[in-house]
């Protein structure tokens, strides 16, 4: 329409806002998303770990083992010398009840570091970043999604080698996984 029939404002003035209320709209639905990948990443404890929980119950019942041994050796020896239990000391350097099977050198927070956001395009880098308290890659997406232009496609992702394991199950602090937990929250907030 022209100014003669009453409408004074352009077209292209409108498709602006458009474009701006779209792409501001993914930005916070992408830091959202980002945000709660992140938080629900485990942070990895290996003494949570099956495989070192298996070692430890191993461990422990080879020591009570040897213990109920002294007793019974004890019990058929009376006003002989008696055998000492273990020490706590002795159970971990003998019978290595603190051993770990699995994560020696681990140190938590390296999955909640992989995560990284894109734009356009996906990024197939693994990351190793050491971030416990997930601010630092929260922060870095940040930067990439407020740097994306009129409507980004905006990937966040992880390459870690054990993120499929995680999001199958594979964490007692994640049992439901990451990402489709995050999608669904997310989806259903901002539907």
């Amino acid at each position: 329409m022209n100014a003669k029939a009453g409408w004074s404002h352009s077209l292209r003035d409108f498709a602006d806002q458009i474009d701006e209320d779209v792409t501001q709209h993914v930005r916070v639905i992408a830091m959202a998303m980002l945000t709660e990948v992140v938080n629900r990443s485990p942070v990895g404890n290996p003494d949570l770990w099956k495989a070192n929980a298996e070692l430890r119950a191993e461990n422990t019942a080879l020591a009570d083992a040897y213990d109920a041994n002294v007793d019974a050796r004890n019990a058929t020896n009376p006003g002989k010398k008696q055998f000492k239990k273990l020490t706590q000391r002795e159970r971990k350097e003998n019978f290595f009840v603190d051993a770990k099977a699995a994560g020696k050198g681990y140190i938590g927070g390296t999955f909640r570091g992989s995560h990284i956001v894109s734009v356009g395009a996906p990024d197939f880098t693994v990351v190793e970043n050491v971030d416990p308290s997930g601010r630092d890659t929260i922060n870095k997406g940040a930067m990439m999604i407020k740097a994306s232009g009129n409507y980004p496609v905006i990937y966040i992702q992880t390459n870690s080698p054990y993120g499929e394991m995680l999001e199958l199950g594979h964490s007692t602090q994640a049992p439901g996984g990451v990402y489709d937990l995050a999608w669904i929250g997310v989806s259903e907030a901002y539907r």
